[in-house]
């Protein structure tokens, strides 16, 4: 199994110039090979390939006008024709046109690959550099016994240095096989409301904050253009954007362990989220509350621990339906809070009942793709 570690980084003054180093490199390298891709099209119409691009790029590191790029690793270097590359192909698939990389860009990366060593003083060596860095104990393990496929090291907006590293680990995390199934209706009051009658509060993180964050963009807002003052008060700005997003994912982290550890079959709604927010009324609450990042991560543990993730259709009526009798409730506003249906007088939390729902129809399609499995294996005759 694949796993990425993501581990805070404490670099030196000197240690932090050596990463700085690679983090301008990277911006500079991936700049000019898009400025040189870009003026061999126009000029003769040539479409650099790939491996066109890296010869580019060697060539690059050999002028002397640019002998500071061999100070810098081979492989970070090279790794942004990746990048490009990828953008590009992005663009041909309907994407936007490739942008130029900007030092005050959100978040600055480079790849690497080789010389990756977790000594014993909890220290990471890079370019010769011990940087020291903080992570769980089950980590550490990990970073010792699972086999490295490749590092990210990245400095966030708020000046902190971090490193991604995706272990190939030869261990088993399935759960025992429980029987035990759920649906899961994800609304804005309750943020998840279970079949069995469990519900998660929305903790509403962004809308305890927003009086701290909008003092503090106040504050922003009347620095000095191109200050340190206004620096550091984007830094503080940035910092309590960054809480807001670790109270939720640490939140969100909580509840998708417990609907894994306690389900083997988790069934959820698919939900148009794009569209959703376009409801000037409700768009910064959907954004607070952030369903996708739940899904995901029910997602991938999933996948590890052998559980397994239903997802019913995007256009069920699952909210308006009676999980009684099956009358459907067409003009049902979203401000009734109380399903009550008019056929056989069934009566229940609308979440719940929607939940229930969710349950059956998630059910419904399970069987449906078993036998559809089955019958494939079925060998004629």
């Amino acid at each position: 199994m694949l796993k990425t570690i993501k581990i805070r980084l404490y670099p030196t003054m000197k240690q932090q110039n050596v990463l700085e180093q690679h983090f301008g490199s990277c911006r500079y390298v991936y700049n000019q090979a898009l400025v040189y891709k870009k003026q061999q099209w126009e000029e003769s119409k040539t479409k650099l390939s790939k491996f066109d691009m890296i010869k580019w790029v060697t060539q690059l590191r050999q002028d002397p006008n640019h002998e500071w790029l061999k100070n810098i690793k081979c492989e970070v270097v090279q790794n942004q024709v990746d990048k490009l590359d990828s953008a590009f192909q992005g663009f041909f698939k309907g994407g936007g046109y490739p942008k130029f990389k900007s030092k005050k860009s959100f978040k600055q990366t480079f790849l690497s690959k080789q010389n990756f060593r977790i000594l014993d003083e909890d220290r990471i060596v890079f370019m010769k550099n011990k940087i020291k860095f903080k992570c769980s104990d089950v980590d550490k393990i990990d970073l010792r016994t699972g086999k490295i496929k490749t590092i990210t090291y990245s400095k966030d907006n708020t000046n902190q240095y971090f490193t991604s590293v995706v272990l190939e680990l030869d261990k088993d995390l399935k759960l025992p096989i429980l029987n035990k199934e759920v649906g899961c209706d994800l609304g804005l009051k309750t943020f998840v409301t279970t079949s069995d009658g469990v519900e998660f509060d929305n903790p509403r993180f962004f809308k305890e904050s927003q009086k701290k964050l909008a003092k503090e963009q106040r504050k922003l807002s009347k620095k000095k253009k191109g200050s340190k003052n206004k620096e550091k008060q984007r830094i503080k700005v940035a910092k309590v954007h960054k809480k807001i997003s670790n109270q939720r994912n640490h939140f969100i982290h909580q509840v998708s362990n417990k609907l894994i550890n306690e389900n083997q079959v988790i069934c959820l709604e698919t939900l148009n989220v794009k569209g959703m927010q376009k409801n000037k009324h409700l768009s910064k609450s959907i954004g607070d509350v952030s369903w996708s990042t739940l899904v995901n991560m029910l997602e991938y543990k999933a996948n590890w621990t052998g559980r397994e993730i239903v997802k019913i259709g995007r256009f069920e009526p699952s909210s308006k339906t009676c999980n009684s009798c099956g009358w459907i409730w067409k003009d049902m506003n979203l401000s009734r809070r109380t399903f009550k249906c008019q056929s056989c007088g069934f009566e229940l939390d609308r979440d719940l009942n929607a939940a229930k729902n969710i349950l059956k129809i998630g059910r419904a399609e399970l069987t449906r793709t078993q036998t559809l499995l089955d019958s494939k294996t079925l060998v004629p005759g």
